[in-house]
């Protein structure tokens, strides 16, 4: 799911269509159908102050999976959250209700990632986080994604503090510190449910800090930074990567262009289950410049720096597996439709015409949008669940 600013309803939706899966070939346009408020509308929240509703919908290989939660704050807190699903990304399931036994209060299902066995619901409480990344406060599993189990980790687990989890054809992979607040910590895991700490003591890694790990085809990817003492008392820092094929031996990569700075975070996203970008910011205290770094890697362990990097990599970037995409709203203050464009395994950006119900961003209007990836094309749906396009592509 992916957040951004609300588009204008269609005033008559169109017919909803049967459809197929997306063209293998290289997209070129995208025709938009608006279908209203397809997405199911219950649960309802009350209509006493303080009680709200919440949706979110994500994109997987097999479809589209949305999930909507009530909140009922008086006179006590009361939580129900449902998953639906949908082939299409047009035609939804009735809602079912999902496991939120032993929680502290609702989550926010903030994201969803598939794997080998299915999918990885990441659930975070709302407001978490302060000063730093959220913990992940929740897990459920599904094969289907219309039914979902809580995770119920091991003890190890549980205590520690997970920020960061990723999912490919190679299995999960989770990253955090230990219980003791100090030790980081990757922990793998096949089938979201069982995991395994990941030794991070060999000699690939010295002093480091951990951003973030992903899983793809080519392996696992650990990003992070490597610490480095001056004589001045200084830590500098150099943003790196670490890959593994298997999650037990590392090998560090060779990052052309990495520069040591007195900060860098690195960042690592998949652009299909076969390509990974990496995107590094340095902070360099005495010229207060802040640069980046962009590379590419088609195995995890050999990266190539992009000379020219598209600005609209710095948007995030959605994935159906085989291909990235990229949906950008117009400027501040701008009313129009968004910019829609693929992404290759190269990082080449490709901007798509569109044609069809065009969704048209609009400041005036109040609820922001959320986007999907998936078999059939891009979903938008706006925050109030109550309007829904469907983008689908055509290719060369």
């Amino acid at each position: 799911m992916h957040t951004t600013a609300a588009p204008i309803p269609n005033p008559t939706p169109t017919p909803l269509p049967s459809l197929g899966a997306t063209p293998t070939g290289e997209w070129t346009g995208i025709r938009w159908i608006s279908a209203g408020p397809v997405f199911p509308q219950t649960p309802t929240a009350g209509t006493a102050k303080g009680s709200f509703a919440t949706v979110s919908v994500y994109g997987w290989s097999r479809g589209y999976v949305g999930f909507r939660t009530a909140i009922d704050q008086i006179p006590s807190t009361s939580v129900t959250m449902v998953s639906t699903f949908s082939a299409d990304g047009l035609h939804w399931t009735t809602g079912r209700p999902m496991d939120v036994a032993g929680l502290e209060s609702w989550v926010d299902i903030t994201q969803v990632v598939e794997g080998p066995s299915g999918l990885l619901a990441v659930g975070r409480y709302p407001g978490a986080a302060c000063g730093g990344p959220s913990t992940i406060d929740a897990l459920w599993t599904s094969t289907d994604g219309l039914t979902w189990s809580l995770v119920r980790p091991s003890a190890d687990f549980a205590s520690a503090r997970v920020f960061w989890v990723d999912g490919g054809s190679n299995g999960f992979i989770a990253s955090g510190i230990l219980k003791d607040a100090t030790t980081q910590a990757v922990w793998l895991s096949g089938d979201g449910r069982s995991w395994t700490t990941v030794p991070l003591t060999s000699p690939a890694f010295g002093k480091f800090a951990l951003d973030g790990a992903s899983s793809f085809a080519g392996g696992y990817v650990i990003s992070g930074a490597v610490l480095k003492d001056s004589e001045c008392g200084q830590t500098w820092v150099a943003p790196s990567l670490w890959w593994s094929p298997d999650g037990r031996s590392w090998t560090r990569s060779e990052l052309a262009g990495a520069a040591t700075s007195n900060d860098a975070y690195i960042d690592t996203t998949k652009v299909s289950d076969h390509a990974l970008i990496a995107i590094a910011n340095e902070w360099d205290e005495a010229t207060q410049v802040n640069s980046q770094q962009v590379w590419v890697s088609s195995d995890g362990h050999t990266w190539k720096l992009v000379a020219s990097p598209s600005s609209m990599l710095g948007n995030d970037v959605m994935t159906d597996g085989r291909r990235g995409l990229v949906v950008v709203e117009p400027g501040p203050g701008t009313d129009g439709p968004p910019t829609v464009a693929s992404v290759g395994d190269d990082l080449t950006v490709k901007t798509l015409s569109q044609t069809g119900d065009v969704p048209i961003y609009s400041a005036a209007v109040s609820p922001s949008w959320l986007t999907a990836l998936g078999p059939t094309g891009v979903v938008i749906l706006s925050s109030d669940g109550l309007n829904l396009w469907l983008g689908v592509p055509g290719a060369s």
